[in-house]
């Protein structure tokens, strides 16, 4: 008898290495025990009607499979990686990965990965990089967003910062990944501030399709990339010191015919330079022909960007504007250039 015990107490934690799954209408989570699986499935599905809302003004219809989520409970750092492929407009496949505490992976990592899903549903393709990492950012708890808000600080007086024309034209990590996400998370911050997040998501469609010009002219009536810079960095300048507030209101490359597919991952970069402590990062490894790459001394003129990397999406993807108010046009100002001094 108490071997045939001993087989069972064996058999049992065989099966439980295996971890436990849980699924919903749109996830399937997989994870080490049912009580996770199934907390971290719910917080899903809420906080994809969540920010759906937010971000679009409207809920998401059911994905036709549900997502597969592999959750890892760690003690150690908190991450995520969600990979899309796209082809014809359309995103084909997706999938995600979380690992980090429990308490983490809900107010954070979770809400931070699902919103990468919104903006790939509304895009239909890859989103810029600053604009996906920043907005996702934008959706993780008061801690993680007052931590990029500082760490967006130390960038800019530490001569790390890159010009804002700069930023907005990658379509892929820098080597310094930090200052994609920190400064991408402060523009993005500040831009919905100006305006709402479904007009922001506008923006970044019409800066894909027609250049960012144009893009900042039409819906935050500033008159180029530059003017609009100088004004998110005295915005900066204005909120010293103060905690980050969270802001207001509350395709193929060539077409849908091309046979090729794209596919875009969202996954933790390789060791970060000068990592500050205690803050999360969700980037990638510099592609290949980044390595070394400098950007030079900020704030330096930069080349104008051209007329968008990505083409509009073809019109069968049922990609469309998100109808928003009118932003009422701020002062045009001339601002100088930005100065930080010790402390600042």
């Amino acid at each position: 008898m108490p071997s045939r015990r001993l087989l069972v107490f064996v058999w049992a934690g065989v099966f439980a290495s295996f971890g436990a799954s849980y699924r919903t209408q749109n996830f399937v989570v997989e994870a080490p025990t049912p009580q996770v699986a199934q907390q971290i499935c719910q917080a899903a599905e809420v906080y994809r009607k969540e920010k759906a809302l937010l971000w679009l003004g409207r809920e998401m219809p059911p994905w036709p499979e549900p997502l597969p989520v592999k959750v890892k409970v760690t003690m150690s750092g908190a991450g995520g990686a969600t990979s899309f492929v796209f082809h014809g407009g359309q995103v084909l496949e997706q999938k995600m990965n979380i690992e980090g505490s429990l308490d983490r992976l809900l107010s954070s990592v979770l809400p931070h990965e699902v919103t990468h899903t919104v903006f790939a549903f509304h895009f239909r393709q890859a989103v810029p990089r600053w604009a996906d990492e920043g907005g996702a950012v934008l959706s993780e708890d008061d801690a993680e967003r007052n931590r990029h808000d500082q760490l967006c600080r130390q960038i800019l007086n530490g001569g790390r910062a890159m010009p804002l024309r700069r930023l907005l034209s990658l379509t892929e990590y820098p080597r310094d990944v930090m200052v994609l996400y920190a400064q991408g998370f402060s523009v993005v911050d500040f831009l919905v501030g100006q305006s709402s997040r479904p007009a922001f998501l506008n923006f970044i469609a019409q800066g894909m399709q027609q250049g960012w010009d144009t893009a900042v002219q039409t819906h935050y009536r500033y008159r180029n990339v530059e003017e609009m810079e100088q004004a998110w960095l005295q915005a900066l300048r204005d909120s010293r010191g103060q905690p980050n507030q969270l802001a207001r209101n509350t395709t193929p490359p060539a077409g849908a015919d091309d046979p090729r597919v794209l596919v875009r991952r969202t996954i933790p970069p390789v060791q970060p330079l000068d990592p500050p402590p205690a803050v999360t990062f969700r980037g990638v490894a510099p592609a290949a022909g980044q390595e070394g790459e400098r950007f030079g001394e900020w704030p330096r003129p930069q080349a104008a960007s051209p007329q968008g990397y990505l083409p509009a999406p073809p019109a069968s993807n049922g990609w469309q504007p998100i109808p928003v108010e009118a932003p009422q046009a701020p002062p045009l100002v001339r601002l100088g250039a930005p100065v930080f001094g010790p402390g600042q």
